[in-house]
Parts: C-alpha cells; sequence; structure tokens
C-alpha cells in the first residue's frame, strides 16, 4: 500500500501541470480583457529589468534543478518536487510579466513573459521528469 502512494502522486502530474497553464491563461485573458493597464506610473524600464532578471533565474534555475535531478538518484518524490518547481517557476516569471503590463502598460513584457512560459511549459512537460533509463 505504500509503495503505490508515490505513483498516485505521480500520475496527479499532468493534471498540477495543466492546472498551472490555466491559471496563467486565466490571468493572463483577466489582464489583457478584463482590467487592462491602470499606469501607475511605474518606470517601464524599470519593470523590464526586473523582469528580465526573474525569467533569466527561472529559465537556468529550471536547466538546474532537472539536470541535477537526472544526474543524481532518482525517486517520484524528488522528481516530483522538481517538476513543480520548475512549473512554478515558469508561473511566477509570467505572473510577473503580466502584473508589469497591468500598472505600466507595457505589452512587451506580457508578451515576452508568455512566450517564455510557453516556452518553459514546452520544454517541461511532465515526462521530462521520469527516470531516464540507460540506452
Amino acid at each position: 500500500m505504500l509503495d503505490s502512494e508515490p505513483s498516485r502522486r505521480s500520475a496527479q502530474l499532468p493534471m498540477v501541470y495543466v492546472a498551472l497553464a490555466a491559471g496563467v491563461l486565466i490571468y493572463a485573458a483577466v489582464a489583457f480583457l478584463v482590467v487592462g493597464p491602470i499606469e501607475s506610473g511605474l518606470d517601464s524600464a524599470l519593470m523590464r529589468i526586473a523582469w528580465l532578471a526573474v525569467a533569466v533565474g527561472a529559465t537556468l534555475v529550471a536547466g538546474i534543478v532537472t539536470g541535477r535531478l537526472h544526474a543524481g538518484e532518482y525517486s517520484e518524490g524528488r522528481a516530483m518536487s522538481a517538476a513543480i518547481l520548475v512549473w512554478a517557476l515558469a508561473e511566477g516569471q509570467a505572473f510577473l510579466g503580466l502584473t508589469g503590463y497591468l500598472v505600466t502598460g507595457d505589452t512587451l513584457i506580457a508578451t515576452l513573459s508568455l512566450a517564455l512560459f510557453a516556452y518553459l511549459y514546452l520544454r517541461y512537460p511532465p515526462g521530462a521528469f521520469r527516470e531516464r533509463r540507460p540506452r
């Protein structure tokens, strides 16, 4: 019974994966279609620099986390933690970019953050966290 618990939880990873994407898409729809920019006076250049730092960091950490997962001793628990961390990084930078759009009106930040989210989302699907077996 204890052995089946990790497998059941890892089977739920695709649901988490879809839920994170749905959250970003709903937030983007609300930002673009319902709220729109409020232009608070925050400097757009400052927001771009902050987003770029977070985006680069998220991308690098995602690569490091998956690399370490496959370089070390594999376990389903580690794989689930790695997946959730990588997807949260992708989601976080997207939320920052969309919030940047809301407070500055800068569509470049929103567009780039959504593009990076799509890249990370497709680059690290649930299958990217499975155990790699030598060929």
